[in-house]
């Protein structure tokens, strides 16, 4: 087998390769599996396959048709896979310069048509806008993903369509360099270049795996995200701030690094629900949900820890600084305006204890907490209780 049938195979291959991702991104198009890059996706495969199948007739077909048609679809490929890489990162789609883009395909592919002119221009105009999009589209990915997915993950995934663009910018200059293998290029499926041909081969794998890497990527992130928040309150759901106070007790058992907790219940919530109803319910837990969130320091932690209740987690606080803190979200939480309950005011009790000993216990902590909420309740609502101290003496309230 020569060479040349070699590089046709590979060719070959390529095409049944995109062909197949074509059908699958279209089958998470209908699973709504980032719907839209997915159909932008799946043109871009099924446009490559289009354009290697006129690719692959060079030497048989019209120099119009296997040359200037062929280059002209896998631009257009090219062109959907920027603009589903741009629908993906929720970017600007830049028609204009997508239109601008595909002019100059088309230019390049009239010029094919006239024999009498070098179609060697045609070609490096033609690369050159392929190469352009290309590197777009990995400056993109690498720039707007970098913050969901981090900056290696970012990388990565815009590593193939870089080296595609740096595969296109050694072909032209193998144009431009050697008329032989100029001249093979316009009459043979992949020219002679059959390590180009693999290496296109890699390269397009790579990339549609990068693109459902980036999919599942974007998944998973939702669904931890949703595993570790309310779904109403958008804040930390319960098993989160499990997790958080557990993590935050063992950096104080080895570092001796303090912290404040606060837990906060809704004063008389019960009669919002039953007065008003749960929907009106619902606006009140979410409004009081944003005011402690805003409330509290960066870096805070806000959970939702069921119902009506609440709890914050505050590294690095002392009684002082965390009762400082309690003390504007009751004024944050005091001053909001409920139209759904006719203005009502809804005011919080707030429950205060400080992790200070290592040898303390969480349950221990909890149940400190506990009765600093239900003290704070017993006093009258509106208030913070400061729990009892590991060592037993006696709390305040404010």
């Amino acid at each position: 087998m020569t060479s040349i049938s070699n590089a046709k195979l590979l060719l070959i291959v390529l095409l049944l390769q995109q062909f197949l991702f074509g059908l699958l991104w279209l089958g998470a198009a209908r699973l709504r599996l980032a719907r839209r890059p997915a159909l932008h996706w799946a043109g871009f495969a099924c446009l490559v396959a289009g354009g290697l199948a006129l690719i692959l007739q060079r030497g048989q077909a019209p120099q119009f048709l296997s040359l200037g048609v062929g280059n002209c679809l896998v631009l257009a490929a090219f062109v959907a896979l920027r603009r589903g890489i741009q629908r993906f990162a929720r970017l600007p789609t830049r028609d204009r310069e997508h239109g601008l883009v595909m002019g100059a395909g088309l230019l390049s592919a009239l010029s094919t048509a006239m024999a009498d002119l070098n179609p060697l221009p045609a070609v490096l105009l033609v690369a050159a806008a392929m190469m352009w999009t290309l590197l777009r589209g990995a400056c993109e990915i690498r720039g707007a993903l970098a913050a969901e997915f981090g900056r290696t993950a970012a990388s990565w995934c815009a590593m193939p369509i870089a080296m595609l663009a740096t595969l296109l910018l050694v072909r032209s200059a193998a144009a431009v360099f050697s008329p032989a293998s100029f001249q093979n290029y316009l009459q043979q499926p992949g020219g002679d270049g059959v390590v180009a041909a693999f290496v296109a081969l890699v390269i397009a794998l790579l990339l549609q795996a990068n693109l459902t890497a980036m999919v599942l990527l974007r998944l998973v992130r939702r669904l931890q995200h949703q595993s570790d928040h309310d779904t109403l309150s958008g804040l930390l759901s319960r098993r989160r701030m499990e997790q958080l106070l557990l993590a935050e007790s063992q950096r104080q058992r080895r570092f001796g690094q303090r912290f404040a907790m606060l837990s906060i219940d809704i004063d008389h919530f019960k009669r919002v629900n039953d007065g008003w109803g749960h929907a009106a319910g619902d606006a009140v837990l979410k409004r009081v949900a944003e005011a402690l969130r805003a409330g509290a320091r960066d870096i805070d932690r806000v959970a939702r820890m069921g119902g009506e209740e609440f709890c914050v987690l505050l590294p690095g606080a002392d009684e002082a600084g965390a009762h400082g803190v309690a003390l504007r979200l009751l004024a944050s939480v005091r001053a909001l305006h409920h139209p759904e309950v006719n203005g009502a005011t809804v005011t919080i009790s707030i429950g205060l204890a400080v992790m200070a000993e290592p040898a303390e216990s969480l349950q221990a902590l909890q149940l400190r907490l506990d009765r600093a909420l239900y003290g704070a309740k017993a006093a009258g609502r509106d208030r913070v209780e400061r729990a009892l101290p590991a060592a037993g003496a006696t709390h305040q309230a404010s």
